[in-house]
């Protein structure tokens, strides 16, 4: 059976992008414009419901955000405003700025009891480390060697579940500088789980590579990518799910990859989920709710889409 698509629109603007989906059905990331004089791409975020993209508000300096998460009530991203980049919550349709620190903080996710995790420096041109809301920052893998400043230690997180058990990636006792989220993690990055707080190493798929995780369910699996695979972790098992990257995963046990779904051994190509000649050409997964519903960005009939997936 072929799913059925979506395109969520642009709201008139060059791009949409869609980053998260929740059990209800909203959707949460953001859209792209031109903003005269700038000759760069802005992005502004946006709530998807019920049929309705509608703008989030940007808020004092803010000139544009991004979205990255939601649950019921709220969601979460970044906002810039002309000087940093800080990590953003909106509630009750109100943009309020979270504590994370540094010039270029981002709150990444969200859980359903309002745990909030994402990454920042703890001073302005210090490291990027993880942080979370209620909370602070989180400890980076061991060992803690004495003579490397915990400002130049690197940890990021990208995922919390229900359970607050947060997922991301950290250094292993040498600093690596500013790498980028998403990137495929270089040597010397782990991926890491947060359980209460106390930071343990997920290890990777072979040997000197890196890894970072980028997902987790309530089950505590967790998806993310080590070297240049997509890799399950679960109960102390690793499973190859095959080149590219595994973005999330839902409590269904069914995995989103950047061109593939996964399920019970199977994976297979997100184009390849669609009726011949639907219009779109490119697909990349990003999040998976409960119902299997699947949300991402693609191009269709020439245009840079987010798009919504179901059965």
């Amino acid at each position: 059976m072929a799913y059925k698509i979506l395109d969520l629109g642009s709201l008139n603007k060059n791009l949409s992008v869609a980053f998260a989906i929740t059990n209800c059905g909203q959707i949460t990331g953001w859209i792209d414009s031109p903003v005269p004089p700038a000759t760069l791409l802005a992005p502004i975020p946006f709530l998807w419901s019920q049929g309705v993209m509608q703008l989030l508000p940007l808020t004092g300096q803010a000139v544009y955000g991004q979205a990255f998460d939601l649950n019921g009530n709220t969601q979460v991203g970044n906002t810039y405003n002309t000087v940093i980049t800080q990590a953003t919550r909106w509630q009750g349709g109100a943009m309020q700025l979270l504590p994370f620190f540094g010039d270029d903080a981002n709150a990444r996710s969200i859980n359903d009891c309002g745990s909030i995790a994402g990454d920042g420096a703890t001073a302005s041109g210090a490291n990027i480390q993880a942080w979370c809301h209620p909370g602070g920052r989180l400890n980076p893998l061991p060992p803690y060697n004495p003579h490397v400043m915990q400002t130049d230690r690197y940890s990021r997180a990208y995922g919390i579940n229900n359970r607050g058990q947060i997922v991301g990636g950290s250094d292993t006792g040498t600093p690596i500088l500013f790498p980028n989220a998403f990137a495929p993690p270089v040597p010397g990055i782990h991926a890491c789980l947060w359980d209460k707080g106390i930071p343990q190493d997920l290890g990777t798929l072979h040997p000197n590579e890196g890894s970072e995780a980028y997902g987790i369910n309530d089950k505590t699996q967790i998806v993310g990518r080590s070297g240049n695979d997509a890799l399950l972790w679960h109960n102390g098992a690793k499973t190859n799910l095959g080149p590219g990257a595994a973005y999330n995963i839902n409590n269904n046990e069914t995995v989103i990859g950047d061109s593939f779904l996964w399920h019970a051994g199977v994976r297979t190509a997100l184009l390849a989920l669609l009726p011949p000649n639907s219009g779109w050409t490119s697909l990349e997964g990003r999040d998976i709710n409960d119902h299997g519903e699947i949300v991402g960005t693609g191009v269709h009939n020439g245009n840079t889409r987010a798009f919504l997936m179901w059965l």
